[in-house]
């Protein structure tokens, strides 16, 4: 058995979204269908987000396993000779098992754009036709109010009996013009449902002049479902690219990952702050954290030999660090190293 990490681009416009539904026709059901078609073998595919009706993919990002082995390039060039033209398979990877579409992702940026001149005929199905005057510079400054992290439920359509955890993090939200095209692109570390296109609605508003910076501030600061919002129009958005963290280690419920800039940093790490470089960056210094959650349990440090050290915060999951522990150390052999020790910190755990 062999997992592969393949890339997509696609356009969105004629179909009901990624996932499958038992009404419609999606992205993954035309992937799935090709891959049986090549395989022999009924293959489900793992996506790192759901993009829904009408909205178009450069980089959207999918893994699969499968008894069938092939080079990455022949994958490619399989792929896509059973799929539609609309729909594109852009690179494949062989990827060892630690990586996982979704759980492993770092950050993704989605673009959203907007045509403020007439009409345009062959975009319409990848650019929103704006059909008002716009101030943009009101639309850059009230985008401040969402970069950051921030409980985001009154900006999203994802129910809290499904996702009651709805603080996400934006690092930046950039604006790009050309010609009568704007592009706002959020790059960010996850996205709820219909999350930028209810952002980029409050946005154009704020442009009309019907929505103050205050007023978007306020209506974020409420947290609340039924704060009165509007999603934009599908066609403008895009998913551009995934970016994905190094995993060294997991179980279900734990990980050794690489430090995210969101990550709050144990005072315990204080020697290890001050030996890595600037900007909470820890060459060879990993942390253990909780695979579901945004909480740091430990960290593992590795030296230039590979013989490394797992630090745990508390007593933490002991069954879970306990088999980091095991993988992490065959990681060491397989590279020359001494293996991983475990240290337990008698602080408490963040």
């Amino acid at each position: 058995m062999k997992r592969y990490r393949c890339t997509v681009a696609y356009d969105g416009a004629l179909y009901c979204g990624w996932q499958s539904q038992t009404r419609g026709n999606s992205i993954q059901e035309q992937i799935e269908s090709a891959l049986q078609e090549l395989t022999g073998e009924k293959i489900s595919i793992l996506a790192a987000g759901r993009t829904d009706a009408g909205v178009s993919a450069l980089g959207q990002v999918f893994h699969f396993d499968t008894e069938k082995e092939m080079e990455p390039r022949k994958w490619m060039g399989a792929l896509n000779g059973y799929l539609p033209k609309d729909i594109h398979i852009m690179d494949v990877q062989d990827a060892g098992f630690l990586f996982h579409a979704r759980f492993c992702v770092k950050a993704k940026q989605y673009d959203y754009r907007i045509n403020f001149g007439p009409y345009d005929v062959f975009n319409r199905s990848s650019v929103y036709q704006c059909p008002f005057p716009t101030d943009i510079e009101k639309m850059k400054d009230a985008a401040e109010v969402f970069v950051g992290t921030h409980d985001f439920t009154s900006f999203n359509s994802t129910p809290l009996s499904k996702e009651p955890d709805q603080i996400r993090t934006i690092y930046s939200i950039q604006f790009h013009q050309e010609g009568n095209i704007l592009t706002i692109s959020y790059y960010g570390r996850g996205f709820l449902r219909y999350m930028v296109r209810m952002m980029t609605a409050a946005l154009l508003e704020a442009g009309r002049g019907r929505l103050s910076k205050e007023q978007i501030a306020e209506m974020l600061e409420a947290a609340d479902k039924n704060v009165p919002h509007h999603n934009a129009k599908p066609e403008g958005l895009v998913l551009v690219r995934v970016d994905y963290f190094k995993l060294l280690a997991q179980t279900d419920r734990m990980v050794i990952r690489e430090f995210l800039p969101e990550d709050q940093m144990p005072q315990e790490m204080e020697p290890v702050r001050k030996s890595g470089s600037q900007k909470n960056v820890y060459p060879q210094v990993y942390a253990m954290a909780g695979r579901h959650d945004k909480v740091i349990y430990g960290w593992y440090a590795e030296a230039e030999d590979h013989t490394g050290e797992l630090t745990a915060l508390g007593n933490g999951e002991s069954e879970d660090i306990e088999e980091l522990r095991k993988q992490l150390e065959q990681k060491s052999f397989e590279q020359g190293g001494a293996g991983c020790t475990l240290k337990r910190h008698s602080a408490m755990r963040l």
